[in-house]
């Protein structure tokens, strides 16, 4: 009887997939990158989903809320990694501010306050000695971010995102992509929030082959 149950439970999940398959197709709702991206995933954890985003960002405020419910939602097999984008050096500081919050380990708390001193008190930050003073509501002073800004640790995190920023091929914020090869095309999936599902469909799809 169990065996039987076990047969079905897995005939079941191949019908899904199946399903999927033909809702979500290659080369009109993702595209697959010919040079994969490294990833973080590691251990017992089946894939990776990367967000790249930028501060400043409006749809990637929007999205913030509904970003955070599916990190939540995510089985403890998935990564969910965001990354700040760096297009260009006019994006350092944010990038810089927020790799400090995480070595800091404030970012629970910083992330969101940093979007919304951009988009809701309509404040956007474009320096380290601006961020060194938002800063301060955390309980860092203006010298200790500045120090952490300024470090090796956030350095070699700033030439990370540059190398990925370029490398992705993303042309804007926000961006989906699983497992460093797969990169989620919003427009043509119905949003960026089914951007995030297809992500999570993809990681489990490819972890069953």
């Amino acid at each position: 009887m169990i065996k039987k149950l076990m047969i079905t439970a897995a005939l079941f999940a191949v019908s899904l997939f199946a399903a999927a398959e033909d809702k979500w197709v290659e080369g009109v709702h993702y595209r697959t990158l010919a040079n994969p991206l490294p990833t973080t995933y590691s251990g017992d954890e089946i894939g990776e989903i990367t967000e790249f985003f930028s501060y400043g960002c409006i749809h990637c405020f929007n999205l913030e809320p509904a970003a955070q419910a599916f990190k939540k939602s995510l089985p403890e097999n998935i990564r969910f990694s965001p990354v700040p984008v760096m297009f260009n050096e006019r994006q350092s500081a944010e990038v810089k501010a927020y790799y400090a919050s995480v070595l800091l380990k404030i970012n629970d708390d910083a992330h969101q306050a940093i979007y919304n001193e951009f988009h809701v008190a309509r404040k956007p930050m474009r320096s380290d000695k601006a961020f060194a003073k938002f800063f301060t509501r955390f309980g860092v002073s203006e010298d200790q971010y500045m120090a952490m800004a300024n470090s090796f640790g956030v350095a070699g995190k700033v030439n990370q995102s540059i190398q990925l920023t370029g490398k992705s091929g993303i042309q804007g914020t926000p961006s989906i992509m699983a497992n460093g090869k797969y990169l989620i095309d919003s427009g043509a999936v119905g949003g960026n929030n089914v951007a995030l599902e297809v992500a999570k469909w993809l990681v489990e799809r490819d972890a069953a082959q």
